[in-house]
């Protein structure tokens, strides 16, 4: 693969990167807000409908564990630091974008491109195979023709496999499970310690 290619889909994956830090941000900013919420919420309703034997309330106990957890749990996504993180990455990736350029004209120096490029990588993190998969991916379908007609997809250096779609699938379905049980987690607490008091 020549340098320019390398440099192009190191672009492409850190451009998905940062998609993904701020999409995380953004689900932990809501589920922050979700937790938050249903912690008081169901607080007012046990102050106000608790049950009649205070012995057997072990709701204002697991509810108070609960908003200790929401608690505990921002203070990690606030040392996640994903802004600033997707910040770097898109930082890095318009920089490469102009080493790309670079390495296209015909009098380009890739030896001095080509330290720079490293220069540039270890300005932030590395993205993730799933990064570059998907960025492997997205670009192949953004630019493949069914019809078979000549398009960029013929002149990509590299083609997604069947194991990318299978990883880029995979990943997708973990993440929505993951996502619908940490925002199904209060409405599972509420039903389990309805049936327990």
């Amino acid at each position: 693969m020549a340098f320019s290619d390398n440099v192009w889909w190191t672009r492409k994956a850190r451009i998905q990167t940062e998609k993904r830090l701020l999409s995380n941000a953004f689900q932990s900013q809501i589920l922050l807000l979700w937790y938050s919420f249903s912690g008081v919420a169901v607080s007012i309703y046990y102050l106000k409908f608790g049950p009649s034997n205070p012995s057997i309330d072990l709701s204002g106990v697991s509810w108070l564990i609960f908003s200790i957890l929401v608690l505990c749990i921002s203070g990690f996504i606030n040392g996640l630091s994903l802004k600033e993180r997707a910040a770097l990455i898109k930082k890095c990736y318009e920089t490469l974008n102009g080493i790309y350029h670079q390495a296209k004209s015909e009098n380009a120096d890739i030896e001095e491109l080509t330290l720079e490029y490293e220069q540039i990588l270890s300005m932030c993190e590395n993205h993730t195979d799933d990064d570059d998969y998907r960025a492997l991916c997205i670009t192949y379908a953004t630019h493949h023709d069914p019809k078979g007609e000549v398009n960029i997809a013929d002149k990509l250096s590299r083609l997604p496999t069947w194991y990318h779609w299978l990883t880029i699938a995979w990943s997708t379905i973990k993440r929505f499970t993951m996502l619908s049980s940490f925002y199904l987690l209060p409405i599972i607490v509420l039903i389990v310690l309805g049936k327990l008091v």
